[in-house]
């Protein structure tokens, strides 16, 4: 088949579906006395009414709901947005100082772990005294800067 033939058939059969879907429904009573729905009623049967389908929505929306009584206006549902926001805002400023103070203990516990780790290394240490000469320091100062430094690092990596 080409492609002409196949586009026409097409549409013949999408055409004749839509005429039938736009049929309207008739009502009527069955032998039972029951009420039965469909588009064309048995032979004898006389349609008591005829029901049409609902147009398609023409893309209006149906008007909004009015709130009921019990439900919140929409300042009071603003001021609890912004109260919540104002609090998420809060815990993660928070959450951000916790966050530095930490960045800034570890930092501050490395340094001194690093000047322990110096001291112990057992070279030549030096420091520049009050006239900005570098002045060596012998074994005793040795010692006691390390056991300054040992307390130092063990208060702040607490």
């Amino acid at each position: 088949m080409n492609r002409t033939y196949r586009a026409a058939l097409a549409a013949t059969v999408l055409s004749l579906a839509a005429t039938g879907a736009s049929a309207e429904i008739c009502r009527w009573k069955d032998a039972n006395g029951r009420t039965q729905y469909s588009d064309t009623p048995p032979a004898g049967v006389v349609c008591e009414g005829q029901i049409k389908k609902p147009r398609p929505s023409s893309g209006a929306a149906a008007p909004a709901a009015q709130p009921s009584a019990g439900s919140k206006n929409y300042q009071e549902l603003d001021m609890e947005f912004r109260k919540r926001r104002t609090e998420k805002e809060e815990a993660e400023k928070k959450a951000q100082l916790q966050k530095e103070a930490a960045e800034q203990k570890k930092a501050a516990c490395d340094e001194a772990r690093a000047r322990v780790a110096g001291l112990q290394s057992g070279g030549r240490v030096a420091k520049y005294d009050a006239n900005g000469q570098l002045q060596y320091l012998g074994d005793d100062d040795i010692k006691k800067s390390l056991a300054d430094a040992q307390r130092a690092a063990s208060e702040a990596c607490k």
